[in-house]
């Protein structure tokens, strides 16, 4: 790898107070400006840097303890991951991502390896044709479709889209550009809020005991569309995606080498099942040392309720930190009926309004401006079924704030397949849940701008893993307290992410 490294030290960054800590570099050749900072460093000044390296489209990643790289949160992102690495990708709209690095090499090859969007603004050499910055440009109606596949590809269609809209085959001028980026990125950012790979659990569940087998392996992505109804701007909400990425084997809860679920035909014991759940929400969640059993309630073969989510809590307990009037209009599983699940390819999207460019000139100079005005609508993109093997998906439905969805072991069908073949030994072939189960999972939330501006509205993701044992296809439950003959005490592991999202004053 080639590294340039610079030594950041420019005067007008440098507090009053004392020297400036801050310091950065460049990573060649994928060309991310690092930039390290600790609690000497003078925030508003940071902040002002970011924005700049920001509107110039340039990638950036911002170092340091997670409690200082806090309280430099530039006032345009929407949201801020709790990391000892922010991400920050301006190709196309703001991608805002975490990471947390062991140390700087291991820092800097994920940033060799980060999926780095292509600049929608790309600048060109040679002899071009050039959108002057003194144009003064009508403001003309937008209409486009976009049918993603990720919570990324949405943010990047609708830059380009835009782009191609305002500026045609022409390049923007420099103040254009900077205000193009500055205006594409009040309406959709994204970046991922989970990353995963081979990992094994945070933490155990209590009374349960630890599962070295399980780890984890999966990435999910977000975004956040503004949406603004042409008939009134009173009524704009933010569209809020997140989805699991990844397919295949070996992605999502899964186990280390030669531990597959298996069955013994000499007691008839079902060993080393899995069960997987995703609960997924707003709002503060509790702490692991406040319940029992962390998430509460929601061990196989039970479906309760988790109690961590604290916004679904009785009104007299309900945070500060809970949105107003959340609006669930899509989760990914339906509940399996008869093993079929329904299979949706991506989100359809139909986005249309005015956008365009003005330049205006004051006793401060001349300025450019860029303003867009759209609405954004959703439909179900085309669907089919497939089959989950010997897998029952259940979700809830009577919470507001957080929705919980479980992958569960239908362990007697197992047992019909087991004793239809006069099978023993490794039941790969029967269900995901004695290898790897590849969760896709994905939620559309809907939150008004009013009551919600200016806010921050955190949002937790965990993951629940179960390592079960089951004998004559029906006992299943915990027996630490009663154990019996051959079962051993049940496992129960989890892991969790989180973020905060913040929707601009309105």
């Amino acid at each position: 790898m080639n590294f340039k490294y610079v030594l950041f030290l420019a005067s007008s960054l440098v507090p009053a107070a004392g020297a400036q800590a801050m310091s950065e570099r460049v990573l060649e050749p994928v060309s991310v400006v690092v930039i390290t900072v600790d609690h000497t460093d003078a925030v508003e000044a940071v902040v002002d840097y970011i924005e700049a390296l920001v509107d110039s489209g340039s990638r950036v990643a911002l170092t340091g303890d997670p409690r200082v790289i806090a309280r430099m949160r530039p006032p345009f992102a929407r949201a801020w991951p709790a990391t000892n690495t922010v991400v920050l990708d301006a190709s196309a709209t703001l991608g805002i991502s975490g990471i947390d690095a062991r140390d700087e090499t291991e820092r800097d090859a994920l940033l060799q390896r980060w999926p780095w969007d292509h600049d929608v603004l790309p600048h060109a050499g040679g002899t071009v044709r050039r959108a002057p910055d003194e144009a003064v440009r009508r403001r003309q109606h937008v209409e486009f479709s976009v049918l993603a596949t990720s919570p990324s590809a949405v943010c990047g269609a609708f830059s380009r889209n835009m782009a191609a809209a305002l500026f045609g085959t022409a390049t923007p001028g420099g103040a254009t550009r900077r205000a193009f980026r500055r205006e594409v990125r009040r309406w959709c950012q994204y970046g991922t809020l989970s990353s995963h790979a081979a990992e094994p659990a945070q933490f155990t569940i209590e009374p349960f005991r630890h599962a070295d087998e399980v780890v984890l392996n999966l990435d999910t992505e977000w975004a956040l569309m503004r949406n603004e109804p042409t008939e009134s701007a009173e009524n704009t909400t933010y569209i809020f995606w997140t989805r699991t990425m990844g397919e295949g084997a070996g992605t999502g809860f899964s186990r280390r080498h030669g531990s597959d679920g298996w069955y013994d035909p000499d007691t008839r014991v079902v060993r080393d099942l899995l069960d997987a759940a995703i609960h997924s929400g707003w709002g503060p969640i509790e702490g692991r040392d406040v319940v029992t059993a962390w998430p509460l309630n929601s061990s196989f073969p039970a479906v309760g309720n988790v109690h961590v989510f604290r916004c679904d809590a009785p009104n007299a307990f309900r945070p500060y930190e809970c949105p107003l009037a959340p609006r669930l209009r899509k989760l990914y599983p339906d509940d399996t009926h008869d093993g079929m699940v329904t299979v949706s390819a991506g989100e359809a999207l139909s986005v249309s309004g005015d956008a365009g460019v003005t330049r205006t000139v004051s006793t401060d100079g001349a300025s450019t401006h860029v303003t867009l005005a759209m609405s954004v609508g959703r439909a179900t993109s085309s669907t089919t079924q497939v089959a989950q093997a010997l897998v029952d998906i259940r979700s809830n439905a009577d919470t507001v704030s957080y929705r919980s969805t479980w992958w569960r072991p239908d362990v007697p069908a197992i047992q019909q397949w087991i004793d239809a073949r006069k099978h023993s030994g490794s039941l790969v072939k029967a269900t995901a849940l004695a290898s790897t189960l590849n969760p896709r999972h994905e939620m559309v939330w809907e939150l008004p701008l009013r009551g919600n501006s200016a806010r921050d509205l955190p949002y937790h993701v965990v993951y629940e893993a179960g390592w079960n044992t089951c004998i004559n296809a029906t006992h299943c439950k915990d027996h630490s307290r009663y154990p019996m003959p051959d079962l051993p005490v049940k496992a129960r592991v989890g892991w969790s992410d989180g973020m905060v999202l913040t929707l601009p004053r309105d």
